[in-house]
């Protein structure tokens, strides 16, 4: 049997040190206490983390349950308290969501799910509450709740486990995954106040979309957040996370070029720290303005690594999981002319049997947002996997008859996708950050048609070319740093690619108006226009 959901890479984790306070989404790269094992392996293991079954951010861990033996139906989810937290023997509250899926139309769900803790490493379990029995019918963001007593005096060895049993027989097939574990024990005093350990107290130049960090606090069931222009404001962000970092994807990026004052004040339910020091630092510039960015890949890059459109090829790195998640090439300039269909390819690094897709994003009538209609293009997706790993799409992009002439921005995104004919939130707009994937901006020239009066009038062209008009050969004036030459007919549409050279034989082509474009090694271009007698 082969698993065909996609495993992410990613999980969440914070803890307090006091007594035991862990909040578990299983957003980040590890998940401090929580392994997870059991389930179905087939040709690979199916315990780990996914982009689906998630209720809360991005991922739910879980696995497969299925087969005869035991151990393909049992999936254990257990939290080890590590020897630095100290216990304080007060009650402890248990939550969870559970969300089951069957494999298959034809797959049965059923067993249960139940929720235990030890105080001998394992040795012997207790239950919390009632097991949840499991229906045919699938579970979506379930909640489970309960409750370790003060008498169970917890003190030393704790351990957590959630177990899904699935019933035995070959009908049932499902994947039960976990979300939003929180463990909190009784807390009996104020948290202390944290510090910020990024961006730095002072710091300039910092990213308009940074990650703040803090250290873990004793007794902090929560940290509350406060960003703003002025000291102690909170004009710019304010809110209340269970993590000991913070990103504002939330609210889009920070103001760029700004000093902004940041405060994190741990709470919990006995109230909030008190005299906590705030910390300031300066924004530098976003080089995404004014379009939405820099966007972030929450879960892995997997990165575009080559596009090909009119007038340019632009390969970028291929290597999964590095670089960064927004790429400028604003520096590339593509030449576009109204009313004309130009190709596209692009490609990108898929990992597996997945499939990824492409969107892209132009802003036709340069207002600033990629938001008004007929500026949005689901090129299509593909699966990885058959050619190393790559994904290669080729597609046709028109250029509308009224974009308005000039310079304005392409955002091209690439993201695991599932589906040929749907496109997932990350892909559908241009301002939702990733989970698998990466963005790239460019640099689109809307020109207007060409008209025969044009070649006389173009005094300033880039370069010569003669005789003009021309017959069947024409000369350039300078080839030098050239790396391809492009012939284009009136409408803007690509008749020829050839390589450098000084005199080019275009015998074969009608007569008519021509732009021949010289793409250079450094990504600039050189134009000038000829008439073919």
């Amino acid at each position: 049997m082969k698993k065909s959901l996609f495993l992410s890479f990613m999980a969440l984790a914070t803890m307090g040190s006091a007594q035991i306070l862990v909040t578990e989404s299983f957003e980040n790269a590890t998940y401090p206490g929580f392994v997870i094992s059991g389930g179905y392996t087939g040709t690979q293991p199916t315990a780990g983390t996914y982009i689906v079954g998630n209720c809360d951010g991005t991922v739910s861990i879980g696995a497969e349950s299925y087969g005869s033996s035991v151990a393909n139906r049992t999936i254990n989810l257990v939290y080890t308290k590590p020897a630095s937290i100290t216990a304080n023997g007060k009650k402890i509250d248990i939550s969870f969501t559970y969300t089951t899926q069957a494999y298959s139309a034809t797959s049965s769900i059923g067993g249960t799910i139940t929720a235990a803790y030890s105080t001998d490493n394992g040795t012997t379990y207790t239950t919390i509450g009632s097991p949840v029995t499991l229906t045919t019918t699938a579970q979506t963001c379930a909640v489970f709740t309960g409750t370790i007593p003060e008498s169970a005096n917890i003190n030393g060895d704790f351990k957590l486990r959630i177990q899904t049993l699935g019933t035995t027989g070959t009908s049932y097939d499902f994947y039960s995954f976990i979300d939003n574990v929180s463990i909190k024990q009784e807390v009996t005093a104020l948290p202390n106040c944290t510090t910020v350990s990024s961006p730095v107290n002072g710091a300039t130049g910092v990213s308009v979309r940074p990650q703040i960090t803090w250290a873990a606090t004793a007794g902090a069931e929560s940290y509350k957040i406060k960003i703003g222009t002025t000291q102690g404001g909170s004009n710019i962000f304010t809110g209340t996370t269970t993590n000991t970092s913070f990103s504002p994807a939330s609210t889009g990026v920070l103001p760029q070029n700004t000093l902004l004052y940041v405060t994190i004040t741990p709470t919990n339910a006995l109230g909030d720290a008190t005299g906590c020091t705030e910390i300031s630092f300066t924004t530098g510039a976003n080089p995404f303005a004014p379009y939405c960015g820099p966007l972030n890949a929450k879960l892995a890059v997997y990165p575009i690594s080559n596009i090909v459109f009119s007038n340019i090829t632009n390969a970028s790195s291929a290597t999964a999981n590095t670089g960064d998640a927004q790429e400028n090439f604003t520096d590339k300039i593509i030449n576009v002319t109204r009313g004309t269909s130009y190709p596209i390819t692009l490609t990108g690094t898929g990992v597996g049997t997945n499939r990824f897709g492409f969107t892209m994003f132009i802003d036709w009538n340069q207002n600033g947002s990629f938001a008004d209609a007929g500026e949005a293009y689901f090129v299509t997706s593909d699966f990885a996997g058959a050619t190393g790993n790559t994904v290669t799409v080729n597609k046709n992009i028109a250029v509308p008859a009224t974009a308005a002439l000039g310079n304005t921005r392409m955002r091209v995104k690439y993201q695991f996708n599932s589906s040929t004919t749907s496109v997932r939130a990350e892909l559908s707009s241009p301002c939702t950050d990733l989970s698998q994937g990466q963005a790239e901006d460019y640099t689109i020239n809307v020109q207007n048609v060409l008209g025969t009066s044009d070649v006389y009038a173009d005094k300033k062209a880039d370069i010569s070319v003669y005789p003009n008009p021309f017959t069947d050969k024409i000369r350039i004036s300078d080839i030098k740093d050239a790396k391809s030459i492009i012939i284009s007919d009136a409408s803007g549409r690509q008749v020829k690619r050839l390589q450098p050279a000084d005199e080019l034989n275009l015998s074969d082509l009608n007569a008519g108006l021509y732009l021949i474009t010289i793409q250079m090694q450094d990504g600039s271009v050189k134009t000038a226009k000829a008439i073919k007698k």
